[in-house]
């Protein structure tokens, strides 16, 4: 029907000629299971941040929780226009979706990147110790760490999130000249490894608005301290800090790879169309440049951040949960991110949670990724999971002079 600047129904174009019957559309099935979306959104109830859970076998999202959000109501009806200006003049941004577009600092969950690409390229091996004295301390430069055993190998560096020990797992990995002919040549193998991972790029999720986050390159070093840099310049990328940021949805996505040891699906939310399959891209597994046997070692200090490190408080009696803890520095509160998967044998779900300002990892990350596991794998919390949930939904945290 053809409408006047008013909208007002003036008829039909040429009498009819070109008027087709309207198709009706196909059936979508989302892969969103209900009960877990509902508690995602009641975890992140006054604090901004999200979650994601991803089934690793499939690459289907399992839930995509972003707060704070907004009712779906004000966006019909006369006041959609007014509304939605107040929605985009809100600092709090609730139409932003942080699952997908919020790009952040991964903290320590970006080690287990480093100690992947690491033993692939024979920086270091499970048994190789580096010392550890509250941090990484060379040429007068000191990046600080919490007190523990020092020197220490692979699997408790990953299980006491030690920032020394990947700082000299960068630290050697740039200065190898028996691999590599100068600092860039590294650098750019280093990107190589991340992107195969994930990152750095758009994961290509059947969602609009997906942002790819950054990871550096050599020519954006070369550019920034034209060309007089190091390994100590840009050590703190070792740890998922400095110019490195990522999604919470592509830490959910190292989580699911890391539960596949080596390789995963392009996340999507679609699980079947009326009549027709998926687009091909979402059953293809995409394989990281890291053989599968090294990632057991990556499994093995997960779990052993959960069994007696970091991540004890993900401990869940009867489910061997594998996590990592993350405490992104920022300029005002660290930001708490935990990401994990479960069971440790055949995983149903791999997880990421990222509260800002929620402080360490344990305080918010933690315990809200650990609800998320207990949830989807038992089907229900437990009573004393219960108060623990309801205590987070009530906890909010206060942003300047707003309090969500």
């Amino acid at each position: 029907m053809l409408r006047d600047a008013h909208g007002r129904t003036q008829g039909r174009y040429q009498g009819g000629k070109y008027d087709k019957q309207p198709v009706p559309g196909k059936d979508i099935l989302l892969s969103i299971d209900s009960e877990l979306q509902t508690l995602a959104e009641r975890l992140l109830e006054g604090k901004l941040g999200a979650i994601v859970a991803i089934e690793p076998s499939t690459g289907e999202i399992l839930c995509m929780a972003s707060s704070p959000s907004y009712d779906p109501r004000q966006m019909v009806g006369r006041s959609r226009g007014k509304n939605h200006f107040m929605l985009q003049k809100d600092p709090m941004k609730p139409l932003l979706n942080r699952a997908i577009m919020g790009m952040y600092p991964p903290g320590s969950t970006f080690k287990i990147t480093q100690a992947l690409l690491g033993l692939q390229e024979g920086c270091i091996t499970p048994d190789i110790a580096f010392p550890c004295h509250h941090g990484f301390n060379y040429k007068g430069l000191h990046l600080g760490c919490h007190g523990h055993s020092s020197p220490i190998n692979l699997v408790p560096a990953i299980g006491t999130s030690c920032n020394a020990y990947f700082c000299w797992n960068l630290y050697r990995m740039f200065n190898d000249r028996s691999r590599f002919k100068d600092t860039q040549e590294a650098m750019t193998r280093w990107k190589d490894h991340l992107v195969s991972m994930g990152f750095g790029y758009k994961l290509g999720i059947d969602l609009p608005g997906e942002k790819r986050g950054m990871i550096p390159n050599a020519q954006y070093y070369d550019d920034h301290y034209n060309k007089a840099w190091n390994a100590l310049t840009v050590i703190s990328i070792s740890i998922g800090q400095g110019e490195v940021t990522a999604t919470p949805l592509q830490i959910a996505n190292l989580a699911a790879t890391v539960a596949n040891r080596g390789y995963y699906y392009v996340p999507h939310i679609v699980h079947q169309i009326q009549g027709s399959r998926i687009d091909t891209k979402y059953r293809t597994p995409k394989h990281t440049m890291v053989d599968r046997k090294w990632y057991d070692y990556a499994v093995d200090g997960m779990r052993r951040a959960v069994v007696s490190g970091t991540c004890h408080a993900a401990n869940i009696p009867g489910l061997d949960v594998c996590g990592k803890t993350g405490t992104a520095q920022n300029r005002g509160h660290d930001h708490s991110a935990f990401m994990g998967f479960a069971p440790k044998d055949n995983p149903k779900i791999a997880v990421a949670a990222y509260v800002e300002n929620g402080g360490f990892g344990a305080v918010y990350g933690v315990p809200i990724g650990a609800l998320i596991i207990e949830q989807y794998v038992n089907g229900k919390l437990s009573p004393e999971a219960e108060k623990k949930a309801d205590a987070i939904q009530h906890r909010h945290i206060k942003y300047g002079d707003y309090v969500r």
